[in-house]
């Protein structure tokens, strides 16, 4: 393994959940963990990113608020599993 390369990787995927944030229409989407824990975010006002980008706070379907470090989240995915086009509107 790289050196940093799992810190990299980590970062990407908080990048990839900022721009799932910022998307236009939203798309609920889901998080997995390095644990097969699935977290899903049905609107952008459930999720906060720390400004180091170290962690991640979820809020669920019961107003539980679950904090992930961001070097156990391995993916983030559109709920309906069809990856965003640029320029397709929704």
């Amino acid at each position: 393994m790289i050196p940093g390369s799992a810190e990299l990787e980590s970062f990407m995927v908080i990048d990839s959940i900022r721009e799932l944030n910022r998307a236009v229409p939203f798309t609920p989407y889901e998080i997995h963990t390095a644990s097969g824990e699935r977290y899903t975010v049905p609107h952008p006002d459930f999720i906060s990113i720390a400004s180091n980008s170290s962690f991640v706070v979820l809020i669920d379907a019961k107003d539980r608020p679950h904090h992930l470090s961001s070097p156990l989240i391995e993916r983030a995915s559109l709920l309906n599993s069809q990856p965003r086009r640029k320029g397709s509107k929704r």
